[in-house]
């Protein structure tokens, strides 16, 4: 007999010699007492969940443009701008601090516009003449002071006082922007001199610059 599984003659019409099948049973139908093997099911669909937008908003639902503007991520400020560059400071005509009263002279050149505030006296021995014109370096507070001082001088007064004062600080006590006073007649020693005091700024400040000069 033949074998149906293997090909091979068979010596028992019962079970294969060669490879131990069951003749009894044709090819295409399972041996008994084997279990058939069930066609595998497949396991009911799922939706997958969906997955939360990363802006915390419901996917259905666009965010509104005020959930947007607190959501949205602070921009960085821009850097700093350097800070301009200050303009170079105007050079004096002449030598300054001055050392001589023609070198003093000489300064107001560069002498600034300005505005007579008030004018007071002292039983014509004292006359005090306040003016404001806009902050400047040093050498400018003197030229501005002399030309001031200059055009404002009365002869019968012995002393004259030119007190500077700036634009937005007119003060009341003291000045602010320089101050000149010009002393008439003053004996030193054996001599009588015109003496010029002069200080810049408010004469306190680190930087401030005292002119102390006389002539015959």
């Amino acid at each position: 007999m033949r074998c149906p599984y293997c090909g091979r003659n068979s010596e028992r019409s019962t079970y294969c010699t060669n490879c131990g099948r069951d003749l009894r049973i044709p090819p295409n139908q399972p041996p008994q007492g084997y279990p058939t093997s069930a066609p595998r099911q497949q396991p009911p669909y799922q939706q997958p969940r969906p997955v939360p937008p990363a802006s915390g908003y419901p996917s259905h639902a666009a965010p509104t443009p005020q959930q947007a503007h607190r959501t949205r991520q602070p921009e960085a400020p821009p850097p700093p701008r350097p800070p301009a560059p200050a303009p170079p400071a105007p050079e004096a005509p002449a030598p300054f601090p001055p050392h001589t009263l023609e070198h003093l002279h000489a300064l107001e050149a560069g002498a600034l516009a300005y505005t007579i505030l008030d004018t007071t006296t002292d039983n014509k021995r004292k006359k005090t003449t306040r003016i404001t014109y806009p902050k400047s370096v040093a050498w400018q507070q003197v030229a501005t002071l002399l030309k001031a001082f200059k055009e404002t001088q009365e002869e019968p007064y012995e002393t004259i006082v030119i007190q500077g004062y700036l634009p937005s600080d007119p003060g009341l006590y003291s000045f602010t922007n320089g101050q000149l006073v010009f002393d008439r007649n003053v004996r030193l020693g054996g001599q009588t001199l015109n003496r010029y005091q002069i200080e810049t700024g408010n004469g306190f400040e680190v930087d401030s610059v005292r002119i102390v000069l006389s002539e015959e």
